[in-house]
């Protein structure tokens, strides 16, 4: 796959539609639709199947939409976010023990990586592994038990790993608290050219350091899968790490809306997560406009947590509760708080902004490449062979596209 063409093409269609990603819709109001096609919103407005709300969340739109543009967004996206799947191998030795202490989602993820893993192991002829941020040492000790490989497992948390050396007293993974940072010589003795890096979820910049420091150290291979992207939003020099990307017409420096989007999660939604989810949002949004409108708070007001019960009472209950969670005097009372939740212009307002946001979230797959694809060209900047894989099927594990990179010899 050609990397630079293929982040020019998403780089290229992203740019019109930055503003949109910049901004959460709520911040736009009083014109949250400003910046979207006014007649796309319309057609999205008009639909209240679920089913159907269901099935274009999950970008599957053929059928059910009709303006030939908003078909054409939807069908590049889905072009765009194309990718090789993982090669067929010989399925991991499962006995009764190998997923013990394992979630569900774990052990799919392990099922899908520690063959490649392996393979990719003796490919390169590596002298150990180096799991970055391995915790209690799931896949590191999968890798150790099963397969027979040499185990670094590097972790902050020095309870995670206590656990895991109390639940494999026979286990020849090492375990080492260490920060992992790219200036940082305690985590760099580890690396070196005759072993390879992996990071199975790497939060924010713990990506970009295990990149960096494996390129300092000239590790033979590496693996990567980013998530919490959103957590780049206030570290420097953590995004378009390439020189293509730097001196590209189309490159952005994404903030804390763009990349939340990014790292939003892409499971495919059942009829009751979707009923949550509206129930959320038109809360949230008409209590946004309340606080705006009528409390002159001009900004985003956090409201943190709500107990999932709470939205199945009245707008009204809801509001108060919330006031009184913000320490605001409400000069509503509960019937007025319903009558305007229920303001027909509100409510019309409400599922076009429902609407915007499936067009908005319809670019989180693309955002997420953005990052991903500038950090594949960044390694073969440096001389690395690199491929991006989907490896875990979206539904159960979202954050599923890895970086595969190996040294030149």
């Amino acid at each position: 796959m050609d990397h630079k063409k293929h982040f020019t093409e998403i780089a290229e269609f992203l740019k019109p539609y930055q503003k949109i990603c910049q901004n959460e819709i709520m911040l736009l109001y009083p014109d949250p639709i400003q910046g979207f096609p006014s007649d796309w919103v319309e057609e999205l407005a008009f639909i209240r199947d679920k089913s159907l709300i269901i099935e274009i969340e999950k970008k599957a739109v053929s059928g059910i939409l009709k303006n030939p543009l908003l078909l054409k967004y939807y069908e590049r996206i889905d072009e765009l976010c194309q990718l090789p799947g993982l090669p067929d191998l010989s399925p991991i030795p499962d006995t009764l023990s190998t997923f013990l202490y394992m979630t569900p989602k774990k052990q799919h993820e392990i099922k899908k990586l520690a063959p490649f893993l392996n393979a990719f192991s003796i490919d390169l002829d590596l002298n150990d592994m180096v799991d970055i941020g391995g915790g209690i040492g799931l896949l590191a000790q999968t890798m150790s038990r099963l397969y027979q490989h040499q185990v670094i497992s590097l972790d902050m948390d020095p309870v995670l790993q206590a656990t895991g050396k109390s639940r494999y007293t026979e286990s020849t993974v090492c375990y080492h608290q260490v920060k992992v940072s790219a200036e940082e010589e305690k985590f760099l003795k580890f690396l070196n050219q005759k072993n390879m890096t992996i990071g199975l979820h790497t939060c924010g910049p713990l990506a970009v350091d295990q990149l960096k420091g494996s390129i300092r150290s000239r590790v033979k291979g590496l693996i990567n899968f980013g998530c919490c992207y959103n957590k780049l939003a206030k570290v420097k020099d953590s995004q378009n790490l390439s020189l293509f990307a730097k001196e590209s017409p189309f490159k952005f420096e994404q903030n804390l809306y763009s990349l939340t989007l990014s790292s939003r999660a892409h499971r495919k939604m059942d009829e009751k997560d979707f009923d949550l989810k509206l129930k959320v949002k038109r809360y949230r949004y008409a209590m946004h406009f309340l606080l705006h409108d009528e409390y002159g708070h001009k900004t985003i007001v956090t409201l943190g947590n709500t107990n999932p019960k709470m939205y199945n009472k009245s707008f009204g209950t809801y509001a108060l509760e919330q006031f009184k969670r913000l320490g605001i005097n409400s000069k509503h009372t509960k019937e007025d708080l319903n009558d305007y939740f229920a303001n027909s212009d509100r409510q019309n307002l409400i599922w076009k902004m429902l609407a915007a946001g499936m067009i908005r979230n319809a670019l989180g797959r693309l955002l997420e490449l953005y990052i991903l694809l500038d950090r594949v060209i960044y390694l073969e900047e440096q001389g690395y062979k690199v491929q991006l894989l989907e490896f875990f099927d979206e539904p159960i594990s979202p954050r599923n596209i890895g970086i595969v990179a190996k040294g030149s010899n």
